[in-house]
């Protein structure tokens, strides 16, 4: 009998980063709730590259269906999210009352002691819908979006209105036209509070929405407009603002009546509410809103530098297609650039959640989960400043102790919330081998340094224990190259 303790655990682990460096994963196996198969084989590269940047994380179940399907078919029916159906992973979300609360009953929750019960609740239901659901890119789509309109919910109320701007504003339009989410997201009671426009009255303007709506939602911080435009633009949002039930109020008694010039077009006096909506109307249509959101997209899909000729591709892509996000999201898979992408490093929410999937592990909604992940830097909701969680290696790559830490916690059975099958697992090891598991997991053979540092713990491979099946799924989940997808 065998067994891993943590020392050695993290030792193991430091030593396949030592002697793999950071070589990115190409091929995971990842399983979801289906029952895990008895028989794991290679997949074509092409597919577990495509599935792992536009799900959480490929399971047999997905490859089979993209090799069923072939990819333009599997991409075209993840594209119509609709058509998917979803009754399951909403049964596990009805244990979350909140979810479907009127903004006036949610903000109620102020008043309860645990102050934070509606945002976990909100956070616990986006791990479960990504764990779950089988509309993975539509769950990709969301989680990218939430991040790109990025509200802090622990600021005043945004805890318990950001369950009303996921649910009205980032669903309802993850896939469909940028433009209409645009316009929701600027009406949305989260983004008025958090971004202080329910302090935007004539006599004291704030800026403070109309420059995040410029710098970071539209055009960038890189865009072609001035402060001037930033005071207008703040001007024209003049009394859009939330009322106590939790729902957008304009109060025209607030708002500047004067003319106003944004961005080279003049605003006439007198417009009322229709002078945001104008400025909005001008930030959908201006080229380097397509050309910053685009590059957000493919850093987020393709690349954390992505070339630029394929940026260009995109762009022309979102302008000729008015920014219907469907359309964008296929150009981007069907672009070459797309195929020859370098891995991408998971974030801890990533990694996480393609863990979870890996394992097919059981999780129970709880919020002991998110709670791991705000140990982790990753909260879901939880980034404080409005430009969202980063999306580059170079911000993340300093987090692997707490990675391997999860690990280890998981297939112990140490994770609150979190089960795995491990008799399953047990099983497979004993009928087919320790590659089994590694097909499993990396969906390939292992290499010569993973035999090795397996070897150092489990030697007699022949007569593997649960003890010595838990070890081995440990390190493979903590290798090097599973840290990439």
């Amino acid at each position: 009998m065998s067994s891993l303790s943590r020392r050695n655990f993290l030792k193991l682990a430091v030593m396949g980063a030592v002697a793999t460096g950071c070589s990115p994963i190409i091929d995971n196996r990842l399983q979801t709730t289906s029952s895990l198969p008895s028989d794991f084989s290679t997949a074509p590269s092409n597919i577990i590259h495509l599935l792992n940047r536009a799900t959480f994380g490929a399971t047999p179940q997905l490859v089979e269906a993209v090799q069923a399907q072939g990819i333009e078919a599997w991409l075209d029916t993840q594209l119509d999210y609709q058509s998917i159906e979803n009754w399951q992973t909403d049964l596990r979300l009805r244990r979350y009352d909140t979810l479907t609360m009127t903004p006036g009953d949610l903000l109620s929750f102020v008043r309860l002691p645990d102050k934070r019960y509606v945002a976990n609740e909100l956070a616990s239901a986006m791990l479960v819908r990504a764990i779950y659901s089988e509309r993975q890119l539509y769950e990709m789509m969301v989680h990218f979006w939430n991040d790109h309109f990025s509200i802090y919910y622990f600021k005043d109320r945004t805890a318990n209105l950001q369950t009303v701007d996921d649910r009205e504003v980032i669903r309802p339009h993850a896939l469909g036209n940028f433009g209409d989410m645009l316009r929701a997201s600027a009406h949305s009671p989260a983004m008025l509070v958090y971004l202080d426009n329910v302090a935007n009255e004539k006599s004291h303007p704030n800026e403070n929405y109309a420059r995040e709506i410029m710098e970071l939602h539209t055009l960038g911080v890189d865009g072609a407009y001035t402060e001037d435009d930033v005071l207008e633009v703040a001007r024209c949002f003049t009394g859009w603002s939330v009322g106590e039930n939790g729902r957008f109020v304009y109060r025209s008694e607030w708002h500047d009546e004067g003319e106003k010039v944004v961005l080279g077009h003049v605003i006439p006096a007198n417009g009322g509410k229709s002078d945001g909506d104008r400025v909005l109307d001008i930030l959908i249509e201006h080229p380097d809103t397509a050309r910053y959101v685009t590059s957000k997209l493919l850093r987020r899909f393709v690349a954390d530098d992505p070339p630029q000729a394929m940026i260009d591709d995109i762009s022309r892509v979102w302008t000729n297609s008015q920014g219907d996000i469907p359309t964008i999201m296929r150009a981007i898979f069907q672009h070459e650039s797309f195929w020859t992408a370098p891995p991408k490093f998971k974030r801890p929410l990533e990694y996480v959640i393609s863990v979870l999937r890996s394992l097919q592990a059981t999780y129970n909604g709880s919020k002991q989960l998110v709670e791991r992940l705000q140990t982790m830097g990753h909260r879901p909701f939880g980034f404080n400043t409005p430009d969202g969680y980063p999306d580059t290696a170079d911000e993340w790559l300093g987090s692997l102790v707490p990675r391997w830490n999860f690990v280890q916690d998981v297939v112990t059975g140490q994770q609150a919330g979190v089960s795995i099958g491990i008799q399953h697992w047990t099983g497979i090891a004993q009928a087919q081998g320790q590659q089994a598991l590694a097909n499993a997991i990396l969906l390939r053979d292992m290499t010569p340094t993973e035999q090795q540092a397996i070897a150092s713990i489990i030697p007699n491979a022949s007569n593997l224990n649960q003890s010595d099946v838990r070890a081995n799924l440990g390190v493979l989940l903590s290798s090097p190259t599973f840290q990439w997808r």
